[in-house]
């Protein structure tokens, strides 16, 4: 039994599902945010706010799909449980430094644009 195909089959729409879950919820929570920066220009907040979930897909996504490549063999259950628990742990980190990071850009930019 090769459990490296399993953790690969179980991995991906895991890590999918949670990127494309929380991509969606910045996606419709964040516009508010933007608008404001945009001073209520509702096109330009939008067309931003596309911009950044296509991004935020792409990067994210694609770290997750590049992961794969650096994935230690897994022999035994013990060793699956561990690899998946690792990867989607540090995947999670990631998407939270991300959003994090825009956070501090709104605000920067938000305070900017008050003064």
């Amino acid at each position: 039994m090769n459990f490296n195909i399993i953790s690969y089959i179980l991995y991906i729409p895991i890590i999918f599902f949670i990127t494309i879950k929380v991509g969606w919820i910045l996606y419709k929570s964040g516009e508010v945010f933007i608008c404001n920066i945009f001073q209520n220009d509702l096109e330009m907040t939008q067309n931003l706010n596309k911009l950044l979930l296509m991004g935020y897909y792409l990067i994210n996504l694609g770290a997750a799909t590049v992961t794969i490549t650096y994935w230690e063999t897994v022999e035994n259950l013990f060793e699956m449980i561990n690899a998946l628990s690792n990867i989607l742990g540090k995947t999670i980190i990631l998407l939270a430094l991300l959003h994090y990071n825009n956070i501090f850009w709104i605000k920067f930019l938000n305070r900017k644009n008050k003064q």
